[in-house]
């Protein structure tokens, strides 16, 4: 019988692993609603940004921004963007392999590490780090992000930096998440991804006042900072559905799991009751 107890005590931690795995399901899917529903209204919004600023870029083809320059010398950044906390599956592992290959392959590579997920990681083998942020919430806006912003900017501005590029996971859908690497500075002004617009402007159709140069030097420092928004943005819708799955499928293997630890016990309660049938009739008949 003592068998049959353990049989018991694991199918009720099981059933307990069961009930905590798919509140936690239950809590990623509203939490993954509302972060794809910020991801997916602020791509047509990055895609007119860019649009404009092509269109702006046109007009002062002889001007070159800051933010535009290339430079020679300067360390390579990397913004990192995992999460805060885990069991989502295997979307940092296949971040941080990409943030690895990234490392070995830049010169002067330093990170700036979001989430204390990539805290660790970076930690874990001591890679060079500038600066660290956490706890930025479930809900992301521009205000969040705005001391990375600041940072990267004056650090390029400053020369300290050659380039800045931005690693996160890319929300496709709810069961799938890709590796996104964007180049953040120098700025590059293209359509963030192949989603382009129906109806490119024309030049033609403006008046700029008071000069295409001057809307152009506003626009661009918040360019790189709606940028560095929509991978946030990205980053968190793909962190929430990557952790649904995962509890989803937790939840499922501890069902599976029940009902083999169930079967098991029957099992093992038949051969108790079995042995102990036999043991009676044998000193049944040995009396006789």
């Amino acid at each position: 019988m003592n068998n049959a107890r353990q049989i018991k005590q694991r199918i009720k931690t099981a059933n307990n692993i069961a009930k905590i795995t798919k509140a936690m399901e239950m809590v990623s899917a509203s939490k993954m609603k509302k972060a794809q529903e910020s991801a997916l209204a602020a791509r047509p919004y990055a895609l007119t940004l860019a649009n404009s600023l092509k269109l702006l870029q046109s007009q002062v083809v002889e001007y070159i921004h800051p933010l535009l320059e290339q430079h020679s010398d300067g360390a390579d950044v990397l913004v990192l963007v995992s999460t805060d906390r885990g069991l989502c599956g295997s979307l940092n592992p296949n971040l941080f392999k990409h943030a690895l290959q990234w490392y070995n392959t830049h010169q002067q590579p330093t990170i700036i590490a979001v989430g204390k997920k990539a805290v660790a990681f970076t930690r874990t083998y001591g890679l060079t780090t500038k600066a660290e942020f956490t706890d930025l919430g479930d809900s992301v806006e521009l205000t969040d992000i705005l001391p990375i912003a600041t940072a990267v900017t004056q650090g390029f501005v400053d020369g300290e930096y050659r380039s800045v590029t931005a690693l996160f996971m890319d929300f496709i859908n709810t069961l799938r998440q890709e590796v996104a690497q964007t180049q953040i500075l120098p700025l590059t002004i293209d359509d963030p991804d192949e989603r382009t617009l129906a109806q490119p402007i024309e030049a033609s159709e403006f008046l700029f006042e008071p000069s295409a140069q001057y809307i152009l030097d506003e626009l661009l420092p918040y360019y790189l900072e709606t940028s560095l928004l929509h991978a946030f943005l990205e980053a968190k819708a793909s962190e929430h559905s990557a952790r649904m799955v995962a509890m989803k499928n937790a939840s499922d293997n501890a069902g599976e799991l029940v009902d083999d630890l169930k079967l098991a016990y029957n099992k093992s309660r038949q051969a108790s009751i079995t042995s102990e049938l036999l043991d009676i009739t044998t000193s049944v008949l040995s009396q006789q």
